[in-house]
């Protein structure tokens, strides 16, 4: 086709047909450009198609991340409402003397139990750590999604320092042997009696003048609160996940 056009420029020119070269060359431009521009046009097309099939895809990656969620807020509220009532059990049956340490400190540890597993926000964070937050054109699904994941990181950060709170209170004796702590299961387990006589035996779930009574008893009403803000958190985040999932599942991520 190149030769083609370069024969009958040869030819105009050896002609002495200037002024139809020189249409001749204006109207070839004209049929490059055109050319170009409906290449561009087709370049652009197929670059937004892939583009939309890949916003798709984000749209119902996120569902997925979100309905998890959603089972895991569920999970952990209930978890945290168990928690709260064998830690309320544990202070009645703390003052409920006499008592055994050995069942207060297995209790205590029950209560204690941290969360299976948190929700996250994998896809969303992949999204925009990698810059293609602008594949999404829903402007309001968008500043939802984003509104969504700065509660949930918010939110997320308050447990994990409640948690540390907790644990701190938990170890926060001290001297543990005269606690008990070899009363709880799973070290008693790897524990035979003659291990068992080197440690200290001090009663002092049955004496609420001592001060580790005082200072036990205060350590659950401190980590009944932490509980009681658990669920409060993930109460508030079940509320908070329930637009971003309707809006996700009006995109047909069925």
């Amino acid at each position: 086709m190149i030769k083609f056009f370069r024969h009958i420029r040869k030819q105009l020119l050896s002609e002495g047909k200037t002024e139809k070269y020189i249409k001749y060359a204006i109207g070839e431009i004209i049929l490059v450009v055109i050319g170009i521009l409906i290449a561009l046009s087709i370049n652009n097309w197929n670059e937004n198609r892939k583009n939309k099939i890949t916003e798709a895809d984000y749209y119902c990656r996120i569902l997925d991340d979100l309905e998890l969620n959603e089972k895991l807020i569920d999970e952990n509220y209930k978890q945290t409402t168990n928690r709260i009532k064998h830690t309320k059990a544990l202070i009645k049956d703390l003052n409920s003397i006499p008592n055994d340490r050995s069942t207060i400190l297995n209790k205590f540890v029950v209560a204690l139990r941290q969360d299976v597993s948190v929700p996250s926000n994998i896809t969303f964070e992949d999204l925009t750590s990698s810059g293609q937050l602008k594949l999404l054109t829903d402007i309001k699904l968008k500043n939802r999604l984003i509104e969504y994941s700065t509660y949930l990181n918010n939110t997320l950060n308050l447990l994990k320092e409640n948690r540390n709170e907790i644990v701190k209170r938990y170890t926060d004796f001290e001297l543990i042997t005269e606690l008990g702590y070899q009363d709880i299961e799973y070290i008693q387990q790897e524990l035979d009696k003659e291990h068992i006589a080197f440690l200290p035996n001090i009663n002092w779930t049955n004496d609420p003048t001592h001060p580790y009574f005082i200072k036990f008893q205060d350590n659950l009403i401190f980590i009944l609160g932490m509980q009681i803000r658990h669920k409060q958190h993930f109460s508030n985040l079940k509320q908070e996940i329930q637009e971003p999932i309707k809006l996700l599942k009006d995109k047909k991520c069925e």
